[in-house]
């Protein structure tokens, strides 16, 4: 009897060790499998994301129907080239010192150049979207950078503006 209860006991410890060395098993399988689905997802991730384009034109000053304000308007059109909508949330402005210019920039500007629905906090770009910058000091842009900061990136945009030689420049205040 003492001989069948050694037995069982030496059986119970081999299963034990069995069962010890599956799980083990299991876990590092599991964790094999989780680095691989893990890697998966960043690459499709990774892929759907390389098509992130925002496509900016050229900076210029909008035709108004006043036109002692046209100089101190500028605008531009952002091209939205991938699937998902693009958000622009912030644009700063600064002269050719560095200095920041107080703007108000939005989608659209009225005849005179005021932009509408009041300073935008946020533009949404399915396809293609204006933005309209205008100085709160009315004074014409003459040296422009602007930073166009979008969802797409976590760095902005930076956009470059001259006044254009000339009758253009003679005029501006």
């Amino acid at each position: 009897m003492a001989i069948e209860f050694a037995s069982a006991a030496n059986a119970v410890k081999q299963f034990e060790a069995i069962t010890a060395i599956f799980s083990v098993l299991a876990a590092l399988f599991a964790g094999y499998a989780a680095w691989l689905s893990y890697r998966l997802a960043k690459s499709i991730r990774d892929e759907l994301k390389s098509d992130e384009v925002l496509v900016v034109g050229v900076l210029h000053n909008a035709d108004l129907a006043h036109p002692d304000h046209r100089n101190a308007v500028v605008q531009t059109t952002l091209f939205n080239k991938s699937k998902r909508k693009v958000y622009v949330s912030r644009v700063l402005a600064n002269d050719e010192h560095g200095r920041d210019i107080e703007v108000d920039w939005g989608p659209r500007i009225d005849a005179y150049g005021n932009v509408q629905d009041g300073n935008a906090q946020l533009i949404g770009i399915t396809d293609s979207a204006q933005l309209c910058v205008r100085r709160r000091d009315g004074l014409a842009f003459r040296q422009l950078t602007l930073h166009v900061w979008h969802s797409f990136g976590k760095t902005p945009l930076t956009l470059r503006y001259s006044i254009e030689p000339g009758w253009q420049d003679y005029f501006a205040r």
